[in-house]
């Protein structure tokens, strides 16, 4: 008997990305290190893609890395991402209206994890099936399945 291994797919908050440039010492560096090993499968869309450029570029200065850095950061992660096309309907559910891009891109393409920083901003009871992680948790699990 053989056993395929399904490749975790997930969707990044964009505070994963910021915590990820502003220090390589902390579990979303090491997520976006694990993504570059191709541990896992990160799905991004346009609406989040865009989210990440905005949040990103308006951080820089504040992070101490310029403009020109957070496009080759982008570009690299769009290289190792999955191009998902998200739907024209989607019927707000969460506190903070800037995360719905978020959880419409993963519950649309059926995603196992969104990783957050900010999991009280994604109520389970508003996404089913959805595990949403601290990005502690979520390195946890990627280190049980590529130690």
């Amino acid at each position: 008997m053989s056993f395929i291994l399904v490749m975790i797919r997930a969707v990044l908050d964009t505070n994963i990305l910021l915590f990820s440039l502003r220090s390589r010492a902390g579990a979303s560096h090491q997520i976006l290190l694990r993504l570059a090993k191709q541990e896992f499968e990160l799905v991004i869309g346009n609406t989040v893609l865009a989210e990440y450029e905005e949040v990103l570029k308006r951080e820089c200065p504040k992070i101490g890395v310029s403009a020109s850095i957070v496009e080759r950061f982008l570009d690299t992660v769009c290289a190792a991402s999955t191009f998902f096309p998200t739907s024209s309907y989607w019927k707000p559910a969460l506190p903070d209206a800037d995360d719905e891009v978020f959880a419409q891109l993963a519950l649309e393409a059926k995603v196992g994890y969104l990783v957050t920083c900010n999991t009280r901003h994604f109520p389970p009871d508003r996404l089913p099936g959805l595990q949403v992680s601290l990005p502690r948790e979520f390195l946890k699990t990627l280190k049980s399945r590529n130690p």
